[in-house]
């Protein structure tokens, strides 16, 4: 029995990768299939475990069809295992041709390597930081709207640390983010989930639950980054970076008042703490306009945009912040139905199901569906987790992370896509909770997601022409 792991190859391109040759010594595991276009092949390695070790080498060389690119996959053991992509006959927006892309190599889990191609013909790779992909990508996506571009987002995006709220609430089963708010920006989250709640008479984001009884509601939860701190991140990053991004706020609570909806003076009070975000997309008299069917260069054509929109209960509302760069629920429609299951095949299905039966946008006898479309790739912990530092919320992220990239994207059609990739953890694919847990572990961090994101927009979102425009 060797030493395995695998390899996920997404190729986002309408031509087919064909192996030429794929040699080897000491694999006890090393078969390369054809990669089509628009699909991913998920290849088991295994490397061999006797003799001298540091020889086990293996080569599986592509050829792209119909075109004079090239590039191979390379295994060696110099001191640890690893796999690595080398770009003979290529060159991708991130890498020059002849470079050496070193994925590592997961005992028992994926690395991916992820290619695609932009309307111009451009190749885009996994190899390298996404800080502006949405300016990089405007001669493609300048002119589509935002409810046929696909992008990350960050679930509970503000639990990037666990302040102490309630009884029960821990750090494993309270945070959901490795990274704060400026990293989850560099790292291409471009859709953020904000919970703003008062806690000391302070706004935080916060992460909290009501858990039902014959009496009463008891809450459960705790508090992360503070609102103060976002706003700060999130300056100094539109201070560099001609990006849009987008923030719902949702969840309010009064923790201070027994977990009270927030009333008029304290969501105005919000707003006006909010009102230190530059940047902030405003217009006069929104009144009911969908800004899912603007296009994206309608915000970020020569400048960043941050567009904030509330989901405000019943006898809340913007009043005069409405011309002051906030919008309602309305101003943004979209779906999103999470799964509420800790089983990882549960959560799939239902979220592949949801996206196949919630997103056509092909009539289909009169049944087009254009709904901006939030795929909730998250676990949510149960009873039986709460307890348990392996179940902890990051790790179920990380464990389900590998599939978004391979079953995920082959479910995805040019006519049914998501268009957030709206994920706990973002960024990470390890576990980084382990006991004790008073902070989490330092684990790698990668840019798998938005490569993703980006393969989704140039291999599916801009094929056949029926995603393009304003319409």
């Amino acid at each position: 029995m060797g030493y395995g792991g695998t390899l996920t190859l997404v190729n986002g391109s309408p031509f087919n990768w064909i192996t030429a040759s794929t040699p080897s010594y000491q694999m006890d595991t090393w078969s390369w299939p054809t990669v089509n276009a628009g699909k991913a092949s998920t290849v088991y390695v295994e490397f061999g475990t006797k003799g001298q070790t540091r020889d086990d080498a293996g080569e599986a060389y592509y050829n792209i069809e119909g075109t004079s690119n090239r590039f191979s996959v390379l295994a060696r053991k110099p001191s640890d295992y690893k796999l690595t992509i080398s770009l003979d006959e290529l060159t991708t927006q991130q890498s020059p041709q002849g470079s050496k892309v070193d994925l590592g190599f997961r005992h028992d889990a994926a690395v991916n390597w992820i290619m695609s191609t932009d309307e111009a013909g451009r190749w885009w790779s996994n190899s390298g930081t996404y800080t502006d992909w949405m300016q990089q990508s405007m001669g493609s996506l300048a002119n589509r709207t935002l409810k046929h571009i696909c992008m990350p987002g960050s679930h509970d995006a503000g639990m990037t640390k666990f302040t102490p709220g309630t009884i029960g609430a821990n750090f494993p089963n309270t945070q959901t983010q490795y990274l704060d708010f400026y990293q989850q920006l560099m790292s291409g989250s471009r859709f953020f989930d904000v919970r703003p709640v008062l806690s000391g008479g302070r706004w935080v984001s916060g992460h909290y639950s009501a858990l039902e009884n014959d009496i009463e509601d008891i809450w459960a939860g705790g508090n992360g980054q503070s609102i103060a701190d976002i706003i700060r991140q999130i300056n100094d990053f539109t201070a560099q970076y001609e990006e849009l991004i987008i923030i719902n706020l949702s969840h309010t609570l009064d923790t201070d008042n027994k977990y009270k909806d927030l009333s008029q003076y304290q969501w105005n009070n919000l707003f006006d703490t909010l009102k230190g975000i530059n940047n902030r997309y405003t217009v006069a008299n929104a009144g009911s306009t969908d800004f899912t069917n603007k296009v994206l260069g309608d915000f970020i054509t020569d400048r960043a945009s941050v567009f904030i929109f509330a989901q405000l209960p019943n006898g809340i509302s913007l009043g005069n912040y409405a011309n002051q760069g906030f919008f309602t629920g309305a101003n943004f429609p979209y779906y999103d139905s999470y799964s509420n299951t800790n089983n990882r095949a549960n959560m799939e299905s239902d979220q592949l199901r949801k996206l196949k039966d919630n997103r056509n946008l092909v009539a289909d006898a009169g049944a087009r569906k254009d709904k901006f479309h939030v795929l909730s790739w998250t676990m949510t912990q149960q009873p039986e987790d709460v307890l348990n530092p392996e179940r902890a919320i990051m790790n179920m992220a990380a464990e389900v992370f590998d599939d978004l990239v391979s079953e995920a994207w082959n479910a995805f059609t040019p006519q049914s896509f998501p268009n957030v990739l709206f994920v706990d953890a973002l960024g990470i694919r390890d576990k980084s909770v382990v006991f004790p847990y008073e902070k989490p572990r330092a684990v790698a961090v990668n840019n798998d997601i938005a490569a993703l994101a980006i393969a989704v927009n140039n291999g599916l979102a801009g094929r056949n022409g029926y995603i393009t425009g304003r319409g």
